[in-house]
């Protein structure tokens, strides 16, 4: 049923490719001159028996035969003179209308033959059916149908003759042509397949072209410079990028030999790439003009076919903006930008380098920890720029006092650490030496400080911790050292507080504190304020921070930084935190019912370690969900320091929590030590610029640079940027100079307000 149905398939026609016809004309055009031998041999082998009527028969066949030439003639010569399927349809006609007039021939001749002129008839017949099936392969329609009008007509006329040797060659001449349709097919099915073959054969070529295109033009029009080496460090090939890169012409560098070049710092990574594999070479390199770059190359081998190592390839990427831009913004988190002293960061770093080296396993080291008397009363009395100048005075005397090795802090406000590292292997001689130090210190106040012809006598308090060897908690160190700078304050100006395990009484007090904190929360005595955040422009209200209060029964209301460390501390945090969040959805469902809403988002201060607990995410979501509120109406803060010390297991928290809309701002920036990586990492909507960097900020040039320097980042990684802590109009214009765009917070625009307060005042 299978042969038969495809046998059938032959009857329709469908129009082959243009090259099967081109081989058609060309096969057949080689098997007609034997055909026509042939058929004039057939006319004088039956002449005698069928008479005249062979050379009507001859006369037709040889007229087809030879017009079957000339089209193959005129095909060749112009085979566009007619249509494609007019060649097509032309060819099958004669072809078939020659095996019809051999077929005639057949029936008419062989009931009048003997039994040998019979045999030799049937030779010839299967010689001709072979040979057109082998000259008519390239369309198995056309093959099959010469060889049925062929050779079925004559296999049934010799089964009707009904003798035995007739019915024997009827069957052969079935099985005959059973045969050969099954090589057409055969021979169809396997062209088939090889075209399928080829045609995947030339996609694969046209890929491989188009990706080498692609490569050529990758190479050409890479936005980062690119090279190629030889084995012997010669350079082949380079790209425009980097001959613009280092302003070169091609053939000042092809052929040059990396080893021979006046900066070889790449040399090595290129050198290890061809028997290492990929090497990274970051670091300054000074190019063949002269210029200084900091640069990123990575090196790679390139292999043949063979998978041999033939040479290297280089992509160059200049990362001198990046790396300036980088390495100002990490001097400005090692340093405070007031006094260009170490800020808190530079002084935890300095302390672990410290506490890490041998010598601490032996030596005393002693920390004096200053705080400046009566200076808020000072910068209230005569401004805060006074007040900067002051700092800035105090500093330039402090760094007269210490010597190379030690470190010299401004922890911030009018904090100031000086740390003495590896005095002596005894306590007794290390307590003279902190003497001795305490007396300079003392002798540094002793002369007035002449600011703006305005002559003030400042006095400071000292807590001195002699640090013991091997002991390595920072942390701990500086408590020891607040908690003794604390007492110190407590004697009066100008007293000296060594620390000591009876300060830790202290701490009962601070206990105490934590477990009325607790109570508070429980009861309901904290509070939130909400501060309004507006545009810089016009001022108009865009959002609001909600900041936590503890209305304490006998200390009056006490503000976050007195007991959020606190809560940290005991880790109740948490359960603030989820307060906080209850009381602000609850305060933005009734905002929106009575028709209050006039802000774009109100803003809740996490602290990162919240978001380290289970299901933070889904449980944040799901109390959205509980008040109805949008995640476009809650915006999460999370400090710069908290944020980038907890990074790698806060991200993925941070992460889900952006996938449901809820966007994220970056706190108090510019107080941490976060980088322009972590910056393109956590990919947040707010940046907010810590109040600090207001300080000095209207007659410190430095500072509004600075300023300038940060909006900047914060803009080129698409953050809105928030300045907080703005107090006065000339802060206020300063930054409107800078950049108009961003918003801010602070006393300018109003403190922190009670829900009542706030809504009476910025929501009716």
């Amino acid at each position: 049923m299978h042969f038969l149905k495809k046998l059938l398939t032959f009857t329709q026609y469908r129009e082959v490719k243009r090259e099967a016809l081109q081989n058609l004309f060309y096969s057949t055009g080689k098997t007609l001159i034997p055909l026509i031998i042939l058929e004039t041999i057939l006319l004088f082998i039956l002449l005698p028996s069928m008479g005249n009527i062979m050379f009507f028969w001859y006369g037709a066949i040889l007229f087809l035969s030879l017009s079957r030439l000339f089209d193959g003639y005129k095909y060749k010569k112009n085979p566009k003179k007619y249509p494609f399927s007019f060649w097509h349809k032309q060819f099958i006609v004669k072809a078939w209308l020659t095996a019809f007039l051999l077929g005639i021939l057949a029936l008419l001749a062989i009931p009048q033959l003997s039994d040998h002129y019979q045999l030799f008839v049937f030779m010839i017949l299967i010689g001709i059916s072979g040979g057109a099936v082998n000259s008519l392969s390239s369309d198995h329609r056309i093959a099959i149908g010469y060889i049925v009008i062929l050779l079925l007509p004559v296999a049934a006329e010799m089964l009707f003759l009904q003798t035995w040797n007739s019915v024997i060659i009827g069957l052969l001449l079935i099985l005959y042509f059973i045969t050969l349709t099954n090589v057409v097919f055969h021979d169809h099915d396997t062209g088939l397949l090889m075209e399928k073959k080829n045609e995947e054969i030339a996609k694969v070529e046209s890929e491989l072209h188009a990706k080498q295109e692609m490569l050529e033009l990758f190479f050409e029009q890479a936005p980062i410079g690119i090279f190629t080496y030889n084995t012997d460090l010669a350079i082949t090939d380079c790209n425009q990028a980097f001959l613009d890169l280092f302003g070169l012409q091609k053939d000042e560098i092809v052929g040059a030999n990396l080893a021979q070049l006046p900066d070889n710092s790449p040399v090595e990574p290129a050198k290890k790439a061809l028997t290492q594999g990929t090497q990274t070479y970051i670091g300054p390199y000074r190019s063949t003009k002269n210029f200084d770059y900091w640069v990123e190359a990575k090196c790679a081998p390139l292999y043949n076919k063979e998978y041999k190592v033939v040479g290297g390839i280089t992509l160059i990427e200049d990362k001198t903006k990046e790396h300036n831009a980088l390495q100002e913004l990490q001097y400005y988190a090692l340093h405070d930008s007031l006094t260009l002293l170490s800020n808190r960061r530079g002084f935890v770093e300095f302390m672990e380098e410290m506490v890490s080296k041998e010598e601490h396993q032996r030596y005393y080291s002693i920390l004096f920890y200053m705080d400046l008397n009566q200076f808020k009363y000072i910068n209230d009395s005569l401004g805060h720029s006074f007040g900067d100048k002051l700092l800035v005075a105090v500093a330039k005397r402090l760094k007269m006092l210490v010597e190379a090795h030690n470190n010299l802090t401004r922890m911030g406000g009018d904090e100031f650490i000086i740390v003495a590292p590896f005095i002596d292997r005894d306590i007794k001689k290390t307590k003279e030496k902190a003497e001795m130090c305490i007396e300079k210190i003392q002798k540094v106040f002793d002369d007035p400080f002449v600011i703006e012809d305005v002559s003030l006598h400042l006095k400071t308090s000292i807590g001195v911790v002699i640090i013991e060897p091997n002991f390595n908690n920072i942390e701990e160190i500086v408590r020891h050292a607040d908690v003794s700078m604390y007492q110190a304050k407590k004697h009066g100006q100008d007293h000296i507080s060594y620390y000591n395990k009876a300060l830790d009484t202290e701490r009962k007090k601070v206990f105490n504190l934590q477990h009325e904190l607790v109570s508070a929360l429980r009861n309901d005595k904290l509070e939130l304020y909400y501060q309004p955040i507006v545009n810089m422009k016009d001022d108009s209200l865009r959002a609001a921070e909600a900041l936590i209060r503890w209305q304490h029964p006998e200390q009056g209301l006490i503000m976050p930084e007195d007991f959020i460390p606190l809560a940290i501390e005991s880790g109740i945090i948490i359960d603030v935190g989820w307060w906080v969040l209850d009381t602000v959805c609850r305060q933005i469902r009734i905002w929106k019912t009575e028709g209050k809403w006039k802000v774009n988002y109100v803003s809740i201060n996490i602290n990162a370690k919240q978001l380290l607990k289970n299901n933070f995410a889904q449980t944040f979501l799901a109390k959205l969900a509980e008040y109805e509120v949008k995640s476009s109406d809650i915006k999460i803060e999370i400090t710069e320091t908290s944020l980038i010390d907890n990074f790698e297991m806060t991200q993925d928290v941070i992460l889900e929590l952006q996938k449901n809309g809820i966007k994220c701002a970056i706190d108090d920036f510019g107080t941490g030590y976060s980088s322009l990586s972590y910056l393109k990492k956590l990919s947040f909507s707010v940046l907010k610029i810590d109040r600090e960097f207001m300080s000095g900020l209207v007659t410190d040039e430095e500072n509004i640079a600075l300023m300038r320097t940060m909006i900047s980042i914060g803009k080129q990684l698409n953050y809105n940027v928030v300045i907080e802590g703005i107090e006065d109009a000339f802060q206020k214009e300063i930054i409107k100079k800078i950049d108009d765009t961003v918003s801010y917070q602070g006393y300018i625009v109003s403190p922190p307000l009670p829900e009542p307060e706030f809504r009476e005042r910025f929501l009716n």
